[in-house]
């Protein structure tokens, strides 16, 4: 059974998810289907523990980055990221380029980790950076966990905003693209967003979340290894899997 005021806070911080703008209280008690009553005492109650702030006197509301600071440390200590990061560290001594784990966020790729290659040319990255979901390898095997469908019906509507020039951006193309690289087991970004960078990267299924998994480098050192990369990325998502399926944290 579900407690209404917890449904309430998590559509309340959906709405703003959404709308991406401050809310008055009129505005929030519509949206919401709240009386004026349940959306004053919810307002205030977020903004007396610091997740709300008023923009100026009756300018509306919007969250502060409370929610995001507690959100991000709950990940930090998230017991399937932690395992990940011991493969994902032998992942990165088998190949010498830098690993990285993505989850989506919109239509963009955010990064959960990031272990950086050892060596003096590298690509680097930063947990909490973002990428174009569309443009980077780990990105686009997120994507291929959608029915075709429903990719289709994604790509269409995808903010290419931040496509660099080499990104693909072609619905069409893109869909190709990836239900090509479905069937191989493995997807490919040559060089779509970061000049002289290429990524290989695999969907990472487990504990119920699609995450992708990738090995990005220089492309003077990607260059013929694309195969080997895939390979090495498949036996370390088994052993990922094999490692939360044991420790009973897969859903």
């Amino acid at each position: 059974m579900s407690v209404r005021q917890v449904e309430n806070v998590l559509r309340f911080f959906e709405f703003f998810s959404e709308e991406q703008a401050p809310a008055t209280l009129t505005h929030l008690s519509s949206r919401l289907s709240l009386p004026m009553s349940s959306t004053s005492n919810l307002v205030s109650t977020l903004r007396e523990h610091g997740y709300l702030f008023e923009i100026r006197r009756r300018g509306g509301f919007y969250p502060t980055r409370r929610m995001f600071d507690v959100n991000r440390r709950i990940v930090e200590g998230d017991p399937v990221l932690q395992m990940a990061r011991h493969h994902m560290a032998d992942l990165r001594s088998e190949t010498g380029e830098t690993v990285l784990l993505a989850a989506r966020d919109g239509s963009e790729a955010i990064y959960l980790d990031a272990l950086v290659s050892e060596k003096g040319v590298r690509y680097s990255a930063s947990a909490g950076e973002r990428r174009p979901l569309y443009a980077i390898s780990a990105g686009k095997a997120i994507l291929s966990s959608l029915r075709d469908d429903e990719l289709k019906s994604e790509l269409a509507a995808m903010d290419y905003s931040k496509a660099s020039s080499t990104s693909i951006t072609d619905p069409d193309e893109l869909f190709r693209t990836i239900t090509e690289s479905r069937q191989r087991g493995w997807f490919l970004n040559a060089t779509e967003f970061t000049p002289e960078v290429s990524g290989v990267g695999m969907l990472l299924d487990v504990a119920g979340r699609k995450l992708g998994l990738s090995v990005a480098g220089p492309n003077y050192r990607m260059e013929g290894r694309h195969e080997e990369i895939a390979a090495a990325l498949g036996r370390t998502i088994d052993a990922i899997r094999a490692q939360v399926d044991v420790s009973g944290g897969a859903s």
